[in-house]
């Protein structure tokens, strides 16, 4: 069973990109219909950075006019990139070792696929746990009936490995039934 990667995730949702010219107050008006959403900053096909609601209340109370600054002028540029194809344990890993300020999944030529948001972790950590889980129970079940395999002298297939002597438990029943309860 395959690990699911960091592409696995929903990480086409929950973020705006915007150039790196757009003022804050433009910004605003997304932010006010998607308050949780990130806006990623980009020049060119490059994001350079990130600004989300909060960052942007937090500059404004410094004193930062909305109507004239840009976001270039307010973007936090800590932005890990992580290739889309990347084990989804290992892109887990590596956002809680560089603690960024925003997450951007590539594809192969390193082109901007998507954002990975704080609630796609949430939902990683959960996927990858349950994965896990499947995984370990999938190796438990290939260990008994490779075991059992071993051990069977009837040159049964599969099916009669898992589902056991059917032939007996059909003489059972044939028996059970001309029993008569009066």
């Amino acid at each position: 069973m395959q690990e699911p990667t960091v592409a696995d995730m929903s990480i086409a949702d929950e973020h705006i990109v915007v150039e790196v010219k757009t003022r804050i107050s433009e910004v605003c008006k997304e932010l006010a219909v998607n308050p949780d959403h990130a806006v990623l900053v980009k020049k060119g096909s490059k994001i350079l950075g990130v600004v989300t609601a909060r960052s942007i209340f937090q500059k404004m109370s410094e004193g930062v006019n909305a109507t004239k600054v840009k976001v270039n002028k307010i973007m936090r540029t800590n932005i890990l990139s992580i290739p889309a194809a990347t084990p989804l344990s290992e892109g887990l890993d590596l956002m809680s070792k560089e603690n960024p300020d925003g997450i951007i999944v590539t594809g192969n030529e390193n082109e901007f696929v998507g954002y990975f948001s704080t609630s796609d972790y949430r939902d990683a950590t959960r996927k990858l746990e349950a994965h896990q889980k499947m995984s370990s129970r999938l190796k438990r079940s290939r260990k008994v009936i490779s075991e059992k395999a071993e051990n069977e002298e009837s040159n049964g297939d599969l099916l009669d490995l898992l589902l056991g002597d059917v032939e007996e438990e059909e003489e059972e029943a044939e028996s059970l039934s001309t029993l008569s309860f009066e």
